[in-house]
């Protein structure tokens, strides 16, 4: 009678590096010739963003851009509020030891540092520091032992393996625009000077063959009046969108986290029906990175014995990641902030900004404590002839408890961090409150190894062999015995050991118990 050997292909994942390095970006921005010259700088800001890739043997070279706007008063009598802007190329590379073009490799940067300096009065330097990080994964497949045909099923000893499975990667982009009307009330439209696009609420949801992405940018537009340019006033507005990533292997049951980035937005200046410049036509163009996955549950052969037969059992060590807990986790934080001295008392406010950062983030019994700052921006209208804008930035530092049931130190942290929300009041002249909503989406992950079955070899218990063993054996339970166990050292059944000793619970061993056993 032949055993037939069922085996199961798994895919894993396995990181094979992550390396980060800083770049370094300089240079000057000039004041466009169709602009005045400047007198003030009233705000400045900065991001950077990696457009595309390419993976070679043991390399990762980036191309991406550094953007800088810059809003500053120009000299004359009416001292009107221009803007102007700068995108300049990211071009570099990393090495990483083992990548290669068919591994899943994600980029990302993070500005850690700008300085600005004016130089004369139709230009500015700039420095900015910029750190760069690549992370490669690559899949591996396994074919394990799950089963073996004609053998009993209580001589095989099966564990259950909850394997956090990679489904697919996927990097796409959405594309979204529509023309937002000025409110009455508000005076027609001079020039545009900044336009942000922040994201708000998402909505992803997996189904068969799909994933769907909804969710709400919250535009900005920070625009100048048409007469004199000199009042500048400010729109908000909501734009929702949506996409949907066709994945052949995607069921209800998977999971897919997706990372949102806006990557590109423009503001146009159009006219209503009246023929008036009233109307702010928005493109935005996001990035998408999409990682969908399932929690399975595996059963794999541990170990299996078989009556009058040896087994020649091959195992590997195989690292799979365990998914112990998931949490969207969002918190409110507030905090008044009073302005230095020296600058100029508050009239109102047009626009409050605030980027989360994460500096720790710690894994405990229970729960993970995340600890980061806001880089918060007031910019408002000034109580001051000469400075009417002032920009106020200020750093708040948070700390977070996240419940994670199950979690321990040593786990790994999978972290996803965004500002839902952005509030303001003014209480005074030089005081205002500030109210962000933070949302933390958390994976806690515990990388785990178990020796897998991969193959079996059957032959006959040599006749020696087989001679020497004892007909009968009076057997002592020793401590961490259990009946499977025995019954392999003994080469019989399970059944037979139950009948024999008339046991009712094959669990319920004690030590120091006496059991008759027949070969």
């Amino acid at each position: 009678m032949g055993h037939e050997l069922i085996k199961e292909k798994i895919v894993l994942e396995q990181k094979i590096g992550r390396n980060t390095t800083q770049v370094l970006l300089e240079g000057d921005i000039i004041v466009p010739d169709v602009k005045p010259d400047m007198s003030v700088i009233l705000q400045s800001d900065a991001k950077v963003g990696i457009d595309r890739f390419e993976v070679s043997n043991d390399r990762v070279s980036f191309m991406g851009r550094l953007e800088i706007s810059i809003l500053y008063l120009g000299r004359g009598s009416s001292k009107p509020v221009h803007s102007m802007s700068l995108s300049t190329p990211i071009d570099d590379f990393i090495n990483i030891d083992g990548v290669t073009r068919e591994m899943w490799v994600e980029v990302a940067a993070e500005l850690t540092n700008v300085d600005y300096k004016m130089l004369n009065d139709r230009k500015i330097s700039y420095r900015a520091v910029a750190d760069v990080s690549v992370s490669c994964e690559r899949t591996e497949e396994h074919e394990v032992v799950v089963n073996i045909s004609d053998i009993p099923a209580n001589q095989l000893l099966k564990t259950s393996l909850a394997i956090n499975r990679r489904v697919e990667n996927r990097t796409d982009r959405i594309s979204v625009g529509e023309s937002f009307i000025i409110p009455v009330g508000k005076p027609n439209i001079g020039g545009i000077l900044q336009t942000y696009a922040t994201l708000g609420r998402q909505d992803v949801r997996v189904s068969s063959g799909k994933v769907t992405i909804n969710g709400e940018l919250v535009v900005t537009n920070l625009y100048s009046e048409q007469e004199e340019g000199r009042l500048i006033e400010i729109v908000e507005n909501e734009l929702p969108f949506s996409g949907v990533l066709e994945v052949d292997a995607a069921r209800e049951d998977m999971i897919a986290d997706v990372s949102l980035t806006v990557q590109h937005i423009s503001a146009q200046v159009a006219q209503d029906s009246d023929g008036e410049d009233r109307v702010i036509d928005v493109d935005v163009t996001l990035a998408v990175v999409a990682k969908i996955h399932s929690v399975e549950n595996l059963d794999v052969l541990e170990d299996a014995y078989c009556i009058n037969k040896e087994l020649d059992i091959s195992k590997t060590p195989i690292k799979y990641p365990k998914l112990i807990s998931r949490n969207k986790n969002q918190c409110p934080f507030k905090e008044v902030v009073q302005l230095p001295s020296d600058a100029p008392p508050m009239l109102s406010i047009l626009r409050v900004s605030g980027k989360p950062t994460i500096d720790d983030c710690k894994v405990m019994d229970d729960k993970v404590v995340v600890e980061g700052i806001i880089a918060a921006d007031i910019l408002y209208v000034a109580e001051n002839d000469d400075v009417p804008l002032f920009s106020h930035k200020t750093i708040l530092p948070f700390r977070q408890l996240i419940d994670t049931k199950g979690s321990s130190p040593g786990m790994n942290i999978i972290m996803d961090l965004s500002n839902d929300h952005v509030g303001f009041n003014m209480l005074s002249t030089s005081e205002v409150e500030l109210r962000f909503l933070l949302s933390f989406g958390i994976q806690v992950v515990d990388e785990r190894q178990c020796n897998m079955i991969t193959d079996i070899s059957f032959s006959d218990i040599e006749p020696a062999k087989l001679g020497s063993m004892a007909s009968m054996v009076l057997y002592v339970v020793q401590k961490d015995d259990t009946l499977w166990n025995i019954a392999k050292k003994y080469n019989t059944s399970i059944d037979g050991l139950l009948h024999l000793n008339e046991l009712e619970n094959p669990k319920a061993l004690e030590q120091g118990q006496k059991l008759l056993l027949l070969r």
